[in-house]
């Protein structure tokens, strides 16, 4: 048998024709800038072979006959592939235990074990669907399993008599349906739809607020907005919102939990499943370690303690039960992943993963190299796209693909062992490996000026411990510690929800779109100095778009200027075509396909092909679009272009699209392809993006910019581009918030915030503050013995 898995002629997105060897049974790392071409080579053809294969063998219907990406691969085992990418993640209502199946577990547990309220008790037995919120028996009937409800302020929506009727709700009724509902209910009571709402009787403004019983066709505004509300994408929702007349409470029927009144009166040692499923895994772990006397002759408990270390020990101590799956990072997901396969005890299979250690601190990477090097213990091969100086030197042999990145890169400059990769040349990655090149770190660190500082007071949310914090304006500050110790709630849950609602518009993010989302309350949290800022700019890694048909030119703004550009040529203007011909979400979509440029068929088992759509030939264009070029190329070979080549093509032809560009090639996304489909986006590229684009607008100073792990998809060498912009954003007079595990990305900050000193139960305290320098003579920090 073959100890190598053979690849020749691999050569999709910018892969050049490349022949690769990887040896069976080992650990290997494929390496090389972002965008060289690593996930085109572990995903795009060693996965999707793998599993084309298996669909093949399956019976499936789709005996797929496209283009091969390839010229032949040998040796290919069953594959897996632990992604990253959040998008997938998208149902709110999955959880951390729903996703491990030990929700399940838990509710036979307790249905097995459980100790009923007699009060509640109505004789019918325990089931396990009476302890899950997404069943009809489990569920709350007032929130129906959501655990949360909407309330309306009645004194801020009717408090104010000097209103019309029809500015009530704003625009929303004055149009349609409900236009003609409000008339009918004007004319049985002899009143104006303008006629302000002091003038009305106390019966009449009550029945405009309650309704009248079915004396009219309108059913009151309470009723109404509850309604409108609850319709999938409601602009009135937003509206109520962003006024303040709509809030998102905790349901007071079942307190929050979603759970139906036999599960919230029945427990095991005290404790309700909510409570058990609200506890940090750790502390959870322990606590039913505890109960073992309770389920004698039972091995389900042992099977839930089993699941609950193997989550221990890849790094999820911190998370809860309860934590639904979207609100995880991407690091976070693939180990929720790596803990299900772990717990399987498989064998003889490629697991192909996407930088494992996202998310993890220095300390906890360590075990979750050994957990990884496990897997091949087992007779498992393993491969894994990663930039982690730790994890390359762990590895059993590397592949390095560039040199560069895009149609620069797509070689394969490297195969072999790690001390062969040492002294290899032409790569990006081996000379900061070999210490022949070093990161450059700052020495001195910027004053602070105690005049401005920005201090956010009895912050107490999740495991935060009501800790002040101080902010010292026109600084770099770094926010370090380890997975679970409060960096996320302490700046993406506390501070961002806070300047927002005090900055208003001087606040720029992205909307909040998760209707299941609670609207925290943070009335005891306080904030200090937000007169000295200009305005606060949130850069997180939430996904830039959700349709297959957006793209990052779109969303940086320059594809409406491309669509210009292809109106006004010669061609376009004789045949009187307009800009919408160039949009695949205009008169230029392919009527088959909708614009995607490929049909999607369902396999099975949630798994979809796509096949390239016939009618447009996979360009999602209508032919005439095709017909019109700007310089020699028409609309899909232009969003075809990465950014590196899009910047030489506009160099002459359209200044502001030509600066944009420049400056996605500045955050290290030179090889991203202007229409790429969002959906493909990680969140590290998406965050970029999102930098970019800010950077791309008219800089103003005393600005506040907070970032969430940047570095995350970067090699060393882009990590040294993204650290210099930043640099040069903070000399400009702004203030750069950064979370971030990267020793390299810390020890360039003039300020370091360092939660913990664990995570989960064991964080939420400040440890240690100061410059790089003070935290590695601090003897509490825990990140100061890594930094540089």
């Amino acid at each position: 048998m073959d100890d190598f898995i053979t690849i020749k002629g691999a050569k999709i997105h910018n892969l050049k024709n490349i022949d690769v060897r990887i040896p069976k049974n080992k650990l290997t790392v494929i390496t090389g800038v972002s965008g060289s071409g690593k996930s085109s080579l572990a995903f795009d053809t060693l996965y999707e072979e793998g599993k084309r294969r298996y669909l093949l063998f399956s019976g499936t219907q789709f005996m797929v006959d496209t283009a091969s990406s390839f010229q032949s691969i040998t040796g290919l085992s069953p594959t897996v592939a632990v992604e990253q990418r959040i998008i997938r993640q998208s149902n709110p209502r999955s959880t951390v235990g729903t996703r491990t199946k030990i929700s399940n577990m838990l509710a036979i547990f307790f249905s097995t074990f459980g100790k009923r309220n007699e009060a509640f008790d109505d004789g019918i037995p325990l089931s396990m669907e009476m302890f899950q919120k997404n069943s009809p028996k489990g569920m709350c009937v007032k929130c129906l399993g959501k655990g949360q409800i909407y309330k309306i302020d009645e004194e801020k929506l009717f408090g104010n008599r000097s209103k019309a009727i029809d500015e009530l709700v704003f625009e929303l009724a004055k149009r349609g349906t409900t236009r003609k509902m409000m008339d009918s209910f004007c004319k049985y009571y002899g009143v104006s739809i303008n006629q302000k709402t002091s003038t009305l009787s106390e019966e009449q403004f009550n029945a405009l607020k309650y309704g009248d019983g079915g004396k009219t066709a309108f059913p009151g505004f309470m009723q109404w907005i509850m309604q409108v509300i609850n319709s999938p994408s409601s602009r009135l929702k937003y509206l109520l919102t962003e006024d303040g007349s709509l809030t998102y409470v905790s349901c007071p029927k079942c307190g929050g939990t979603g759970l139906g009144q036999q599960a919230i009166h029945t427990t095991v040692g005290g404790k309700t499943i909510a409570d058990l499923e609200n506890m940090h895994i750790k502390d959870l772990l322990n606590y039913l370690k505890l109960q073992k006397d309770i389920s004698l002759g039972s091995n389900l408990l042992n099977d839930i303690i089993i699941k609950l270390e193997c989550m221990v020990d890849v790094g999820l101590h911190h998370l809860s039960l309860s934590r639904p799956v979207p609100t995880l990072s991407g690091g976070e997901i693939q180990r929720l992943f790596l803990a299900s396969f772990i717990i399987a005890e498989m064998d003889s299979i490629i697991f192909i993963f996407d930088e494992p250690t996202i998310g993890l601190h220095e300390v906890e990477k360590e075990k979750l190299i050994s957990i990884i090097k496990n897997l091949v213990c087992r007779g498992n091969t393993v491969v894994a796209v990663e930039h982690d100086e730790n994890f390359m030197k762990a590895a059993d042999y590397i592949i390095d693909i560039g040199p560069n990145a895009g149609i620069y890169g797509g070689q394969r400059v490297f195969q072999g062992t790690l001390d062969e990769f040492m002294t290899c040349n032409n790569s990006k990655t081996a000379p900061y490996l070999a210490g022949s090149k070093k990161f450059t770190v700052k020495t001195e660190y910027k004053p602070i000026n105690v005049d401005k500082i920005l201090t956010l007071e009895n912050a107490s949310l999740h495991n935060l411990h009501n800790i002040t914090v101080d902010f010292p304006l026109g600084l770099i500050i770094g926010v370090a510690g380890v997975s679970g110790s409060g960096k996320s709630s302490l700046i993406a849950d506390t501070l961002v929800p806070k300047l927002k609602e005090l900055l208003k518009t001087k606040f720029i993010g992205e909307q909040e779109d998760d209707e299941d989302k609670a609207y925290e309350n943070y009335s005891d949290v306080a904030i200090k100095g937000i007169e000295n800022i200009g305005k606060c700019v949130v850069v997180d890694q939430k996904a830039i778009g959700r349709s297959r048909t957006s793209c990052p030119a779109t969303y940086v703004g320059i594809f409406d200027r491309i669509r210009k550009l292809l109106a006004n040529t010669d061609e376009a203007k004789e045949n009187g075509y307009k800009e919408g011909l160039f949009s695949v979400n205009s008169q230029g979509g392919c009527r088959v396909c909708k614009g995607d440029g490929v049909v999607h068929y369902h396999v099975g088992y949630g798994n979809f092909i796509d096949l390239e759509c016939e009618s447009c030939g996979g360009t999602g264009f209508v032919e005439e679009a095709m017909e019109v070029k700007l310089k020699g190329k028409n609309i899909r070979e232009i969003l075809a272009m990465s950014v590196l080549e899009a910047v030489d093509f506009f160099r002459d032809i359209d200044k502001p699209i030509y600066n944009m560009l420049s400056i996605l090639s500045q955050v290290g996304l030179g090889y991203l392809k202007l229409g790429q489909q969002t959906p493909t986006i990680s969140g590290g590229e998406a965050q970029r993006i999102k930098l970019a684009k800010e950077l791309g607008k008219r800089q103003s100073k005393n600005s506040v910019y907070i970032l969430d792990e940047p570095t995350t998809g970067l090699s060393f060498d882009d990590t040294e581009k993204l650290i210099n912009l930043l640099q040069k954003l903070g000399n400009n007079g702004n203030t750069i918030i950064i979370t971030e595990h990267d020793p390299i990305v810390l020890s360039n900050c003039d300020y370091i915030i360092e939660l913990g000193p664990g995570g989960g139960s064991d964080g939420g305290y400040i440890i240690a503050t100061g410059t790089p320098e003070e935290l590695k003579e601090n003897n509490k920090s825990i990140i100061g013995r890594y930094l540089q």
